[in-house]
């Protein structure tokens, strides 16, 4: 797992998968980027990473339910955001 969220408690939350997708949020979307008409679907971590720089956010998994973050990224264990 190289992209994870890191909560305040210390749990690492991966990247929700859509079969063998990932979904990430564009910035231009705006409010309306968690929508699934609006979302951004790729295969390999490394294409989520290369978006995740360019200010894009990814769905993650977390306690209830899968959500679309930016904050508290961390890929290959330093932090992105």
């Amino acid at each position: 797992m190289r992209i994870y969220r890191l909560t305040p408690d210390g749990k690492k939350w991966a990247p929700a998968r859509e079969g063998v997708f990932l979904t990430l949020g564009a910035p231009h979307h705006g409010g309306s980027k968690h929508l699934a008409e609006n979302a951004i679907r790729v295969r390999t971590e490394e294409e989520a990473i290369d978006l995740l720089r360019k200010g894009y956010s990814i769905r993650i998994e977390t306690s209830t339910r899968p959500s679309l973050i930016r904050r508290n990224l961390f890929i290959d264990g330093v932090r992105l955001t």
